[in-house]
């Protein structure tokens, strides 16, 4: 035991005077004479003995009481079990403010954030009045300092959710409280060294309700290319993280203010559940959109925003010899196809790079540096269609098929030996094929063909002959991909040219090389973002993300006709935005809260002590407590046991036992 005022037991001396008194009082008794002693009360027998006992016993009552009121005034305590610091006096409270915080608390009705803010204001008790008080939240670089308790209450008052992480940080403070619920996919122990290592940390884990949530996961068109006025299919991803399966949830499609679907799912516990929603886009260019559901009480995550922007044209480039079959006329159809032809004398390489498709069309021979070319534009993520000629060089098409990496053969079909094949009937769940057929009919009347290449083993089989060999596969090759055809566009050897499913296959394949530059949506981690701009878009000037009435304006660099940009830190909050340049509007950009966030599975305090290493004296974990069991606790750890409060009221005790002596006995 210690004293935190030991100059004061030198008032113990005062015992003294008591003992003064009661050795006075046992002096020998005068005789009084009386004339007459019939007007005295009588009074009661009391012995010798019973007397002395009696004046003791007050005695014992006064020296303890002047004991314990000095006691009182000295301050004594049990001395801490850890040893405090030299920074006592700086405080630091970090309160962890992202979404999942809120969760219910498990004993009150409160979201664990206003659980934490209640809770961190009786931390201010802890501690002296000239204590400086430092405020941190997941966004903040630095502490916001308060010289007293008062103002740091209300800094607590005014803090709202962020999608930002807890984040560590070196901070100079005797003591650092930690308030969070200590989410398993969030937290890393290893982040707990970034502090100082001179502070007392302390954990205070949150215990939630439950940890079952749902949240929107992602969306997705199932065909990339949007053509404006059209029928779409959108896929909606919903988890349910709970272990309780979920009927009967309502799931709406909102585009441009306007509901336009609503339907209600069925969701299995701890699974995703992917929907697709059926609608029909509007003729306008960029449409904004999100899907929602309801669900309480984590609902950041309710929510998930997207932007419809109708698909760029797609640029389509034949090389052909011109003795087959050309396909001007067949692109030339749409609008939304960009469509060149070459001869290989007259090749434009410089536009041909930035195809989204090429066609070698019959070409009777390939050169080594035009193979190149073409091997080099599938690693950089084109699209090849290979279809032979009836005859030709052999040796050039091994060093095409060489040069895109694929295992075929070309021996051409001579004239006085073509024999067609029958092809097979595709399957009707083949996604090539979808939306070809209006209705799918297994008796349907295939075409022929003579085969001019081989090969046995592709990434997909779209068209096969009745025997099981391929006539039409994609091989997946770098960042491109590669058609091959076995048979040339020529009424002599292939008779698809005639038939119904050669246009819708020839789209499909030039389809199929679009690439969605602007994805659907972004999400809030601080990554760059590439964003495309037309070439009267690049201009000098600033581009600007605006929603309401927030503007940011983030790190930018215009090249190669797109804008890359980096995410604001400030900017926190899901939504659409609009990108603008001096104020002129030019693309719109939506950003979601990260799904990791909605995974609520939360470290106990046992375990966050077992993930602590035991090098790490100065970090301590507390238990749950509804009562905020880390006061006392924290007492007794740091500030020892204070007892001045234990002799205030034994002085009193023996007070009142002392007027009762004399009172009474």
């Amino acid at each position: 035991m210690a004293f935190l005022n030991p100059y004061f037991l030198f008032a113990l001396a005062a015992i003294a005077v008591p003992v003064i008194l009661h050795l006075v009082q046992l002096r020998r008794a005068k005789r009084v004479q009386f004339s007459n002693v019939r007007f005295i009360q009588a009074s009661q027998e009391v012995t010798a003995s019973q007397r002395k006992l009696k004046d003791l016993l007050i005695l014992i009552c006064r020296i303890l009481f002047i004991c314990f009121l000095v006691f009182a005034f000295s301050q004594p305590f049990i001395p801490g079990t850890s040893k405090a610091t030299n920074s006592d006096k700086n405080v630091a409270l970090m309160i962890d403010n992202s979404y999942s915080m809120q969760n219910i608390h498990a004993d009150q009705d409160l979201s664990l954030l206003a659980f934490a803010t209640d809770k961190a204001k009786s931390v201010f008790d802890l501690f002296p009045s000239n204590t400086n008080f430092a405020l941190l939240d997941n966004t903040s670089f630095s502490g916001n300092k308060y010289p007293s308790a008062s103002e740091a209450r209300l800094a607590l008052n005014n803090l709202n959710f962020n999608p930002a992480n807890p984040q560590f940080r070196q901070i100079s403070s005797g003591h650092i409280f930690l308030f969070s619920d200590f989410q398993k996919n969030k937290f890393k122990a290893s982040g707990l060294s970034q502090l100082d290592s001179t502070a007392q940390v302390h954990l205070l884990p949150l215990e939630a309700s439950g940890t079952a949530n749902i949240y929107i996961d992602t969306v997705f068109l199932e065909d990339v290319f949007l053509r404006p006025s059209t029928e779409v299919a959108l896929h909606v991803k919903v988890v349910n993280t709970g272990k309780d399966d979920l009927t009967d949830l309502p799931l709406k499609l909102i585009v441009d203010d306007q509901q336009l679907a609503s339907l209600t799912i069925d969701l299995a516990a701890n699974k995703t559940t992917e929907s697709i929603i059926n609608f029909r886009v509007s003729d306008k260019r960029i449409s904004n959109a999100f899907v929602t559901i309801e669900h309480y009480p984590v609902e950041f995550d309710n929510t998930y925003y997207f932007v419809l922007a109708a698909s760029g044209s797609i640029n389509v480039v034949e090389i052909a010899d011109g003795d087959e079959l050309e396909l001007k006329n067949l692109y030339s159809k749409e609008g939304f196809f960009k469509y060149s032809l070459y001869q290989p004398q007259n090749i434009n390489y410089a536009q041909a790079s930035t195809a989204d498709i090429i066609l070698v069309n019959g070409l009777k021979d390939i050169t080594p540096a035009l193979a190149a070319i073409l091997g080099n534009f599938v690693n950089k993520g084109g699209t090849l269609t290979i279809i032979p000629p009836s005859s030709g060089n052999i040796s050039g098409y091994e060093n095409l098929f060489s040069s895109v990496k694929v295992g075929a053969s070309f021996s051409g079909v001579k004239a006085d030996a073509i024999a067609k094949s029958d092809l097979i009937a595709p399957s009707p769940d083949n996604p090539f094929f979808k939306g070809i057929f209006a209705a799918y009919d297994r008796k349907i009347q295939m075409p022929t063909a003579a085969r001019s290449i081989r090969w046995s083993r592709a990434t997909e089989d779209i068209l096969k002959f009745r025997g099981g060999a391929p006539f039409l596969s994609r091989f997946e090759r770098g960042s491109g991909q590669v058609y091959v055809m076995a048979a040339p566009l020529h009424e002599t050897h292939s008779s698809l040219v005639n038939h119904a499913l050669f246009l819708p296959i020839m789209y499909k394949l030039a389809i199929s090389s679009y690439k969605q530059e602007q994805p659907l949506a972004y999400t809030l981690r601080g990554q760059t973002i590439k964003f495309p701009i037309t070439q009267q878009n690049q201009k000098e000037g600033i581009y600007t993300l605006e929603k309401d009435s927030l503007s940011f304006i983030p790190e930018q660099q215009v090249r190669g006709g797109h804008l890359y940009f980096n995410i604001p830190p400030d900017l926190n909050e899901a939504g659409i935005y609009n990108l603008t340049l001096q104020g002129k509007p030019i693309g719109n950009v939506a950003f979601n809260y990260d799904n990791e966030e909605s995974i609520l599975d939360q470290y106990t305090p046992d375990e966050l002590r077992a993930m602590i290493p035991a090098t790490y004296k100065n970090i301590h974990v507390y238990d749950y407590g509804d009562a905020f069991s880390v006061k006392n606790e924290f007492e007794k750890r740091f500030f020892g046991v204070k007892l001045w409060k234990y002799c205030l009221i034994l002085c009193l005790i023996f007070l009142m036992a002392e007027i009762a002596l004399i009172r009474f006995l």
